[in-house]
């Protein structure tokens, strides 16, 4: 399948690997608020104001954004790197069976930086702007531009469908500079090959008549208006769906506003993913840790091959139904899957290119863990199957679960990064006992959450709660590494 495992009927594809008994073969805080009147006062933080119109008859966002950098760096910044995604879809490169059947771009133009004309590099995906004078640490910035996005039909997570238009990574988004400079690695369809930092937005959408914004902010007090603003602080990225085809079933989660939307031939699912929905998002703030943000969505329907449900701070999608051991049902655990990963990518973060199985390993675990307690379905005797599987594609070709999302074959990626993993945490519960492995995994989310982690980080926290070193233990099963090895 292109693209990633994700959560899609886990249980089926593992049964289909396993049956096979074959290895496959390889070629060696609650409560945040909108930004105020001087977003220039985050000073660690990006703050993005984008103006956007949306022509539906031609499938396109015209836009202006403005970027103002934060003052924090850590030396003298002489050019910025921006990443444009839509381009990936222009000349695709990933395989007939992902292909858009309409191709989509952006074009940037009119590029200034603190009102002075600046050179813009483009290449594919990855946009340099060249800073006509060097901004020092202490220093803020502002950056410029219009934009022309060219929706693609049949696009990977951008897409276009009927009466609807879902914008993912749909602006120059700004590259992640850290300690390993800047991250402008190449598109690819196995996992999600986006890395981004926490930042500050304010939005405006113009829409034709009937249309309305489903958003990564809070958004439900805008309804039907045909020019809204939405704000929203200390988030990675900001998605939207523009629709006039949704129906929205709403609710609560305490002081979570909890809401499902839906298209017409969906009423069946949408009252009980609904209802799963909210008891989700009640279960992992129990588990992990309170959801910072006052609004969540879940958006039903498919965007694109292969995927069956997304992730983006504040809004999921998911496939409305997928096949069971019992038939054909509600596709709860795509839902609940999508909605661990607002604690597992959203809040606390990670480079989902270089250390995929960070989130995924997490989100799958969350998500088998809510099944298991919530809809009396344990998997676990799967999952040690599963682990075999895997054992033997380790001998076979020396691959690892913490791989870089461009060394794992589609064939193979959902067993590494989701599926070991998830069962790893059950060993853990094994050795240390289920109170730990949760007082772990809270203890990581107040640690972590709003920043960057990494797998050293995360076995750092779980040594010290665990109150030894667990070192062994996760080179066991994140790196194949026997102790004898370790000498």
């Amino acid at each position: 399948m292109k693209g990633r495992f994700f959560s899609f009927s886990l249980s089926l594809m593992l049964a289909v690997l396993l049956l096979a008994g074959m290895v496959p073969c390889f070629e060696h805080q609650k409560g945040i608020t909108a930004y105020g009147a001087n977003p220039e006062a985050a000073t660690d933080r990006p703050f993005y104001r984008i103006d956007a119109r949306y022509h539906p008859e031609k499938d396109e966002v015209h836009g202006h954004m403005v970027v103002i950098l934060p003052k924090k760096r850590t030396e003298t910044q002489k050019e910025v790197f921006f990443r444009l995604y839509p381009n990936a879809f222009r000349n695709w490169k990933h395989g007939e069976e992902s292909k858009p059947k309409k191709p989509g771009y952006i074009k940037v133009s009119q590029v200034k930086v603190d009102g002075r004309s600046a050179q813009a590099i483009i290449k594919e995906t990855v946009m340099k702007v060249i800073l006509p004078q060097a901004v020092r640490d202490g220093e803020a910035a502002r950056i410029e531009m219009d934009f022309q996005l060219h929706l693609p039909r049949g696009g990977m997570r951008l897409n276009t469908f009927n009466n609807t238009a879902f914008l993912a990574q749909w602006y120059p988004m700004l590259a992640v500079r850290d300690r390993d400079g800047w991250h402008t690695e190449p598109y690819t369809t196995t996992g999600d090959p986006f890395y981004s930092q926490m930042s500050d937005f304010e939005v405006t959408f113009h829409l034709p008549k009937g249309y309305r914004a489903i958003t990564t902010g809070r958004d439900r007090d805008q309804a039907d208006r045909p020019v809204l603003t939405i704000r929203q602080e200390n988030v990675r990225d900001f998605v939207a769906v523009l629709t006039k085809d949704y129906q929205v079933v709403r609710g609560m989660m305490n002081d979570v506003h909890v809401n499902l939307w839906y298209l017409a031939g969906m009423e069946d699912v949408a009252k009980p993913l609904h209802e799963a929905a909210i008891s989700g998002m009640k279960f992992y703030s129990e588990k992990f840790g309170p959801y910072p943000y006052q609004e969540i969505d879940v958006v039903l329907g498919e965007t694109g091959v292969g995927i069956a449900g997304m992730e983006y701070p504040g809004l999921v999608t998911s496939i409305p139904k997928i096949g069971t051991k019992k038939g054909v049902g509600p596709a709860v655990n795509v839902v609940v899957h999508e909605l661990a990963h607002q604690w597992w990518y959203g809040v606390v973060g990670n480079n989902q290119v270089k250390e995929p199985w960070l989130d995924e390993g997490l989100t799958t675990f969350s998500e088998f863990l809510y099944m298991q307690e919530k809809m009396n379905e344990d998997e676990r005797g799967l999952l040690k199957r599963a682990v075999k599987k895997t054992d033997e594609i380790h001998k076979a070709a020396g691959i690892t679960s913490v791989e870089p999302l461009y060394d794992y074959p589609d064939t193979v990626y959902g067993l590494m990064v989701y599926i070991r993993p998830a069962a790893m945490f059950y060993g853990l519960m094994d050795e240390i006992g289920k109170e730990k492995v949760m007082e772990i995994l809270k203890t990581y989310y107040q640690r972590y959450r709003f920043k960057v982690a990494t797998t050293q980080d995360f076995i750092k926290t779980a040594s010290e709660v665990a109150g030894k070193d667990l070192t062994p233990f996760f080179r066991k099963w994140l790196y194949f590494s026997s102790a004898e090895k370790q000498g």
